[in-house]
């Protein structure tokens, strides 16, 4: 104990002071407080020799810190605090600290640091850290000469003003003054002016009357707003910087925000953003030679930059697939001593130093100058190192500093990331183990080390402590007892302990500590729905927030999104007692491999020893790196152990992995989900299971099956119901696809509300009707149309309308097809549809006996519009008419060889001239294709319809029907592969 002691003496900045001879030696244990002014904010620091605990007391502007310490608060060293701080005073127990107007505090903890951060009111803007006041305090007016210049002096520049050489001859010392002034004149000449007689060297009795304050200087005129710009109603999110010269940009989400840096201090018009709904809420502030442009935006959410005609053109919303594979800013070791990082960019811009709005630390941010799909844009993945933490970026590079001596520097082709003396450490290395990176992460709880007896002995001494406290001091105590339960593996215990606390104590409910404990605890106890202090609790960003966070994502089943924290904490979780460590590594290492930090989760499972928790994690590990066999193995050895979740997932995990191995196909891979259901039950799990089983069911041609097993889960789980819809839906629409026409119908008539809005729910409709109409169920084939139309866009419900109306013709209703396609106009259609639908209607009218207009309507399509004439034109025997349209069609033939249907359209052309009695024309379309009808099938028939008239006309009708068998022939030849009627 003594040796700790000591040792924590070494380390306190206050007890090194203390060893001073002048210092009283009662001082050795005060705590001694540093101030800083920096721009947005000042900050107070108090270095204690440990983790404390504290309480705020707020009243009226007065923020009072009371510690559970023994150890007084010395705060000389803030004799002169920042701007937005009146005063600083120690009082018993703790420190008083006086605010100005509208100033903002906020306390947290970082490792044995407690540290108050004061936000300037809002609208003020910062204030650099070297400002002096232009009024000469009362002190210095009654001060002699020789007192007033060492106090100029300590307010000049930190560099020494230059040797006289009156001074280096021996000049007596009341020079000095006038050497001090004359060296800081710039500086220091408000406060001579101030002054209101010479210094004297006679020590003034009554102090005299303050001098006014000299006029202030005329602020410069402020520049000119630059308003951002956006692109247009009918682009929601996008929006233009319009400032020349364009400003490097970087752009990084913290929080529930998206933070566009600006290296250049642009002032910003946001009133245009406020007529978007995505970008109503943005906020800017300013930094040091910089802008901060903070957009709220959802977790999905992106920002894309892009270089527009000279502006950047920002862009919100979801990333896109072409935006996910640009190219990155990479992370690339360089050889040292002393170590160091490169980040590789083609158009570095400025690096900007601000604080990091979510942990409190300097926050490095280096712009790009251009953005371009060829060059590096942002970091994809964030890397957490001993002294560092490179974050995750949509443009330019952001690292958190976790030591006084990070640096980043911008050069032509990359960011530089340095570290002092010492190079940046990239890992463990020689004297540096996982427990000296562990000992530098910042820590929210005081879960003690050391052996199982140790932990026991210590719960031991603080039920003791326990016994002999008053109800109302139990707080603090019963919080380091559930600690100690908590690292001896009890958690049930340690959420009893920290319950008592919370119903004893009135203000444990307001201690962060104990609320987030109490949700730990209750975390490893499986009791989800009370863990959610942990999430909730007010405590200040630190790495063991981070790691039991993690553990919570975990805990709740969302792993993907728990990876990032384990992965970053993991030497934390490595000092922690083997009795709590071994309770959270399952969690972490199926975590890791879900959300695939693959190597972190390898490092981890190899340090790990062989315990049963962690064999679901290693078969998974197995799977993801290809080693399919020991995967299957892996799942087998679990499903064959009494866990009975981790058999649950080996089994189902398993079935999966052999249906993509091919040892399974879908319906045997159902089959075994099937039989697997009851292996757990009753939570998101099981509806998983479900789900999957209902995929696989529809895989294998059973969708009505897997629209029952749905219907059954939501009735089993009606708060799951309406998650469940898109599932059922994508069952509905496969049953209406692949079910045998009745069936179909059927399915459709019971299942109807499942039909989907937009152009899903219309395709099915549409098809569902072509079955129909096979089955030669016009009327509601024609229904199914109709509601279809009702339901489409005006380009979908044109082509429904063509449907419609050939189905109506085949029911030689001519009226109704007309009607469909007056019904189912649009402007504009595709040329192919506008030139069906005109077709359709000619056919509609020549059934409706209006010939002359059909014609007209047809002549008007040109050549497209010859077949149906030709066929108009023999239907009511106007043989001179079709054989205009005919060879009207045989000049557009190509001059290569004829095939099939070439053949057929000369033949009929040959027999449209005999009838109409044009020999002339029959006599030229001898010569013309006579060589090239020569040896096929048609030659024979091609030289009577061309010879000789009238042996010609007495062998047209059985010409006729030849023509008309040969080309019947494919219809029926498909009718009888597809099991229809064959029609005469």
């Amino acid at each position: 104990m003594a040796t700790r002691l000591f040792a924590a003496l070494l380390l306190c900045p206050a007890a090194v002071r203390a060893q001073a001879p002048a210092e009283p030696v009662a001082a050795a244990a005060r705590v001694a407080v540093r101030v800083g002014d920096h721009p947005g904010f000042g900050r107070l620091v108090m270095d204690w020799p440990r983790q404390v605990s504290w309480r705020e007391e707020r009243d009226d502007g007065v923020l009072r810190l009371v510690f559970a310490a023994s150890e007084p608060v010395d705060a000389a060293g803030a004799r002169r605090p920042p701007r937005n701080i009146a005063g600083v005073a120690a009082v018993a127990g703790g420190i008083e600290i006086q605010l100005r107007p509208g100033a903002q505090p906020r306390v947290y903890r970082l490792g044995n640091r407690i540290v108050v951060d004061v936000r300037d009111p809002s609208g003020d803007a910062p204030v650099a850290v070297a400002a002096l006041p232009t009024a000469t305090p009362p002190d210095r007016r009654s001060a002699s000469p020789g007192a007033v210049a060492p106090a100029l002096a300590a307010e000049a520049p930190a560099t020494p003003p230059p040797r006289t050489a009156a001074r280096r001859r021996g000049a007596p010392p009341a020079a000095a003054p006038a050497a001090v002034a004359t060296a800081a004149a710039p500086i220091i000449a408000p406060l001579i002016a101030a002054t209101p007689a010479p210094l004297q060297a006679a020590t003034v009795v009554a102090p005299e009357p303050a001098p006014p304050e000299p006029a202030a200087p005329q602020a410069p005129a402020a520049p000119a707003a630059v308003a951002l710009r956006l692109a247009g109603p009918s682009q929601l999110g996008v929006f233009r910087l319009p400032a020349t010269p364009p400003p490097g940009v970087a752009i990084l989400r913290r929080g529930d925000a998206l933070l566009v840096l600006l290296d250049a201090p642009i002032v910003l018009d946001l009133a245009g953003l406020r007529r978007d709904p995505l970008l109503a809420g943005a906020e800017a502030w300013p930094l040091p030679g910089a802008m901060m442009l903070r957009i709220p935006a959802a977790p999905g959410a992106t920002l894309r930059a892009a270089m527009v005609q000279g502006q950047w053109q920002f862009t919100l919303g979801a990333e896109t697939a072409a935006h996910a594979a640009a190219a990155h800013i990479l992370l690339e070791p360089l050889p040292g001593p002393p170590a160091r990082l490169a980040l590789r960019a083609s158009v570095p811009g400025r690096v900007v130093t601000m604080t990091d709005p979510q942990t409190g630390l300097p926050l490095l941010i280096g712009t790009l100058t251009l953005a371009s799909d060829l060059a590096g844009t942002g970091v994809p993945r964030g890397r957490v190192l001993p002294q560092l933490e490179v974050l995750p970026t949509l443009l330019g590079a952001a690292v958190l500093a976790r030591a006084e001596t990070v640096t980043m520097t911008a050069l032509t082709d990359r960011f530089l990331l340095g570290a002092g003396p010492g190079g940046v450490r990239m890992g463990p290395g020689a004297g540096e183990g996982p427990e000296a990176i562990a000992a530098a992460m910042t820590r929210a709880f005081d879960i003690p080390g050391g052996s199982v007896a140790a932990l026991t002995e210590r719960l031991r001494a603080q039920g003791a402590g326990l016994a002999g406290a008053a109800p109302l001091t139990r707080g603090p105590a019963r919080l380091a007892a559930g600690e100690t339960l908590l690292g001896l593996g009890q958690p049930h215990e340690a959420q009893a302990m920290l319950a008592l606390a919370l119903q004893e104590d009135p203000r444990a409910a307001s201690d962060p500590r104990i609320v987030a404990l109490h949700g730990a605890a209750a975390l490893l106890a499986g009791r989800l729905a009370e863990a959610q202090g942990l999430a909730s609790a007010d405590l200040p960003p630190s790495d063991e927030t981070t790691l039991w966070r993690a553990a919570l994502l975990a805990g709740r089943g969302d792993m993907a999104d728990a990876a990032p924290g384990f992965a970053a904490t993991l030497p934390l979780l490595g000092t922690y007692p083997e009795p709590l460590r071994l309770r959270l590594l399952p969690l972490a290492a199926e975590a890791l491999v879900e959300g695939g930090s693959l190597p972190a989760a390898r490092r981890l499972l190899e340090s790990a020893p062989d315990m049963p928790g962690l064999r679901l994690a290693r078969a998974r590990l197995d799977e993801a790196e290809g080693r399919t066999d020991a995967a299957i193995a892996g799942y087998a050895a679990v499903a064959a152990g009494r866990d009975r979740l981790a058999r649950a997932e080996a089994l189902r995990r398993s079935i999966d992995l052999r249906l993509a191995s091919g040892a399974l196909d879908a319906a045997g891979a159902a089959a075994a989900l099937d039989a697997s259901l009851f292996a757990w039950r009753g939570d998101g799990r099981e509806v998983a299971a479900r789900e999957r089983l209902a995929v696989l069911r529809i895989q294998a041609g059973a969708p009505r099956a897997a629209l029952t097993l749905l219907r059954e889960t939501a009735a089993l789980f009606p708060d799951r119901a309406t998650a469940l819809g898109p599932a059922m839906t994508d069952a509905f629409l496969a049953g209406l696809e692949t079910e045998p026409g009745a069936a179909a119908i059927a399915l459709f008539e019971v299942e109807r509300s499942l039909l989907p809005d937009g152009p899903r729910g219309t395709d099915a409709l549409a098809k569902l009707a072509g079955r129909l109409a096979a089955l030669d169920l016009g009327d509601r084939a024609a229904a199914m149309l109709t509601e279809a139309m009702s339901r489409a866009e005006p380009a979908t419900r044109a082509a429904l309308g063509a449907r419609l109306a050939l189905l109506r013709l085949e029911e030689r209703d001519p009226a109704g097809a007309i009607a469909a396609l007056d019904g189912s106009t649009a402007d504009p259609l595709p040329a192919h549809l506008a030139s069906e639908r005109d077709m359709l209607r000619a056919r509609a009218l020549a059934r409706r006996g209006d010939t002359p207009a059909a014609i007209a309507l047809l002549r008007g399509m040109g050549q497209g519009g010859l077949p149906t004439i030709a066929d108009l034109a023999a239907e009511v025997q106007d043989w001179p008419l079709a054989t205009e349209s005919l060879f009207g069609m045989t000049a557009a033939l190509p001059a290569e060889a004829l095939d099939v249907p070439a053949r057929r359209l000369v033949l009929r052309a040959a027999a449209a001239a005999l009838l109409a009695g044009e020999d002339s024309r029959a006599a030229g379309l001898a010569e013309a294709f006579g060589p090239r009808m020569a040896g096929t099938e048609a030659e024979a028939a091609f030289a009577i319809l061309t010879g000789d008239p009238a042996a010609a006309l007495s062998a047209l009708p059985r010409l006729t029907r030849e023509l008309d068998l040969f080309r019947n022939v494919p219809p029926r030849l498909e009718a009888l592969r597809t099991g229809g009627p064959v029609t005469r």
